[in-house]
């Protein structure tokens, strides 16, 4: 019997959840990238948010006695004990709260998995999540798909995109149920100082609003800066809910480990939605992981210093021209710049640089849907140095070409 016509035609209908839900624009920008690559060309990549860096070998050692040893199988939801406690260890060394092991850290498949863990638990439909953009493009998606409505807040150029809590005051409303601070910032490299941070729990006190702080650059500091960490502020740390990982400061992105860090009520609530997700972490993995965090500190050392050369020869090379523009980066490995607007909207001007330059930079409209990134770009220097310097000297000069025939 064949089925009636609306049947027929609903049946590859996705869920309404994901009408908002579009394609990375990071992830397009590296596929064209990819398709250039396979017709041989040479592209230069400053639009992936990934160190060029190999994983320290003691750590991939570490990883293949693992797999030796049979270490192949389930796990603890929460990741293993071992692992909980040296990320404990770890975050209490550099400042921050000691937490508890046992309840207070979730092990996860990267940050994007804590991020979305966090969301999941505790944003119910209605509730709203202030989201600072430019901003990494997963929070706002993670807060559509859990059924709450995200609401930015634009972060001032003039003030080096630092968060500014009076913003955030304006903001809220009965309905706000979380506020997102990623500190060092992607995509802007703004840090947080701990002035606002205070600032941020005295607008917050007495209120149901919790903080995703999302910390993941937090080692990858320059010219003196130090982070802080949101949840060492009175009056934040019992709201607070910190995402970091592995990727940046470890090289290790493709091995997608991650954690979250809370009071153990709101670790619990996230580690509900983890058992009927991605259940664990891969045993093998996590075991490679603990060597990291113990045995690594001069490779890190070594990787945040050669960040700190190259952001500064990019600054360098911008600083001798007036058409891109940009403000001094206190952390992770990015620079957001912005130009006139008769150089075009952002997506055209990044596809025709990939195209006549073969240089790979990522669209500001991907890191702020209020429309202010239509005339600016992310670049990261977490490439080789002869990549940032070549790479930016083909930007400046594409872009002069452009002013000059606009």
């Amino acid at each position: 019997m064949t089925p009636p016509l609306a049947a027929t035609s609903s049946l590859t209908r996705p869920a309404d959840r994901l009408a908002a839900i579009v394609p990375s624009r990071i992830r397009v920008v590296f596929d064209l990238a990819a398709e250039l690559e396979a017709r041989g060309h040479r592209v230069i990549h400053l639009e992936m948010g990934r160190p060029d860096f190999d994983t320290p070998q003691v750590v991939k050692d570490a990883a293949g006695a693992a797999l030796a040893a049979g270490r192949v199988h389930y796990g603890p939801n929460a990741g293993s004990w071992q692992l909980r406690a040296a990320v404990a260890a770890t975050l209490a060394a550099c400042g921050g709260p000691r937490y508890d092991p046992g309840s207070e850290i979730l092990v996860t498949i990267g940050a994007s998995e804590a991020v979305f863990l966090a969301v999941m638990a505790f944003c119910d439909p209605g509730d709203e999540v202030i989201v600072p953009v430019p901003a990494w493009p997963a929070y706002e998606a993670c807060v559509r798909l859990a059924g709450a409505t995200p609401v930015f807040l634009p972060l001032d150029p003039d003030d080096d995109h630092v968060l500014d809590p009076a913003r955030v005051r304006r903001l809220l409303t009965p309905r706000t149920r979380m506020v997102v601070a990623c500190t060092p910032h992607n995509p802007t490299g703004a840090v947080v100082d701990p002035g606002r941070l205070a600032h941020l729990a005295g607008i917050l006190r007495g209120s149901r609003v919790l903080v995703l702080a999302d910390e993941i650059y937090r080692e990858l500091v320059y010219d003196g800066t130090r982070h802080v960490p949101v949840a060492t502020v009175a009056d934040l740390a019992e709201r607070t809910i910190t995402v970091g990982g592995f990727a940046k400061a470890y090289a290790m992105d493709g091995w997608r480990l991650g954690w979250l860090a809370g009071p153990a009520p709101l670790v619990a609530p996230a580690l509900r939605v983890r058992q009927f997700t991605t259940t664990c972490p891969p045993t093998f993995l996590q075991d490679a992981a603990i060597v990291a965090l113990r045995d690594t500190a001069t490779e890190r050392e070594q990787m945040r210093r050669a960040f700190a050369a190259r952001r500064a020869a990019a600054l360098e090379l911008l600083g001798r021209q007036r058409i891109l523009r940009v403000g001094r980066p206190s952390g992770a490995f990015y620079l957001y710049l912005t130009y006139p607007e008769q150089l075009g909207p952002a997506d055209d001007f990044t596809l025709r640089l990939l195209e006549d330059e073969h240089v790979a930079v990522v669209p500001g409209i991907a890191f702020d849907p209020t429309g202010r990134g239509r005339h600016a770009i992310r670049v990261s220097y977490a490439a080789s140095m002869d990549d940032v310097q070549e790479g930016i000297r083909r930007l400046i000069d594409y872009a002069t070409a452009r002013a000059d025939g606009a």
